[in-house]
């Protein structure tokens, strides 16, 4: 412990930062496996920074992602932690054979896991997020991350099925008839301009303050997709925590706030409970990697929930 302490020393002193110590009972939001480390370092004056180490392979993209996050920054997005750059147009540092990474540190209070799609403001803060973050992203069109092929789940969900042929046959004869009924909303994302989105939006990602959003994390996957992408990752997450939340007040009053801005199209809409079922296949991917069955019967029983049940969605959800 002590040689790696020392190393991230090392480290904060290439952004000419002098690091004191880490705080270990800081807890850091973030999936683990999007980083080989992550550590919040205090340095002597109190500062607080977390502290990632990547494998080198993960550079090129990750220094896409600093600017991607620091250009919605410079366009008013506030929710948004870029990565400090330790000299102009440098987005990390190379130390002892990884590439590094440093953001503030932002303290947040914890989600009440139990009860939190019982709270219409999360609801609120959430929706303008999204908002804030189209807006900024509009204004930015050069953004490394706002160019490109509009990313679809149709082609994505075409390679996966093959990957859990080689993971786990029997999934593939349970997904297959689910497949066959998304084929309509394949073909509407195929048609339809994909829009900036986070790429991983939903409640465990977001740094929560007193009923606002302070700060969004783990921003891998941002690029274009269909316009509905970060909602229905959110909701898609509800509902799997609890199928009643789907029309829980942070939920209702996510969609309410949405609609009101006309954030969707009539299309989009129409398509958001196939778009939630279709964005479920990535999440069953976490489950087959961690072989956890007990998730994949879930996840299973979830997704069908949901593809038989989306003309009551669609009649629960409009409320303009």
């Amino acid at each position: 412990m002590d040689d790696a302490v020392e190393v991230m020393k090392r480290v904060l002193g290439r952004w000419g930062l002098q690091g004191k110590c880490p705080r270990m009972e800081l807890s850091i939001l973030g999936s683990p496996e999007r980083a080989l480390g992550r550590e919040v370092m205090e340095d002597v004056h109190g500062e607080l920074f977390v502290v990632e180490r990547l494998p080198l392979a993960s550079r090129a993209e990750r220094e896409k992602q600093a600017m991607t996050l620091q250009g919605l920054a410079n366009a008013g997005l506030s929710q948004v932690h870029p990565w400090l750059s330790p000299a102009p147009g440098e987005f990390g540092v190379v130390e002892s054979g990884c590439f590094w990474q440093l953001r503030r540190w932002e303290p947040g209070v914890a989600l009440p896991r139990d009860s939190y799609a019982q709270d219409a403001w999360r609801g609120v803060a959430a929706a303008h997020f999204l908002l804030a973050l189209r807006q900024a992203a509009e204004k930015r069109p050069d953004l490394p991350g706002n160019g490109g092929r509009v990313f679809t789940l149709g082609h994505y969900i075409g390679h996966l099925m093959e990957h859990f042929q080689r993971m786990l046959p029997a999934l593939v004869k349970d997904m297959a008839p689910m497949v066959r009924e998304l084929q309509e909303y394949f073909q509407y994302e195929e048609e339809t301009p994909g829009r900036f989105c986070h790429g991983d939006f939903h409640p465990g990602n977001v740094v929560w303050g007193e009923k606002v959003v302070k700060a969004v994390i783990d921003w891998e996957f941002c690029g274009r997709k269909p316009p509905a992408y970060d909602m229905a990752n959110l909701l898609g997450c509800l509902g799997m925590d609890d199928p009643a939340f789907l029309t829980g007040p942070m939920a209702m009053e996510f969609l309410r706030t949405l609609q009101e801005a006309e954030f969707l199209g009539p299309r989009d809409s129409h398509f958001l409970p196939d778009q939630i079922a279709a964005l479920r296949f990535a999440w069953m991917r976490e489950w087959v990697a961690r072989k956890d069955m007990a998730m994949i019967t879930q996840e299973l029983d979830f997704l069908w929930l949901i593809l038989d049940n989306r003309d009551l969605l669609r009649k629960k959800w409009t409320l303009r």
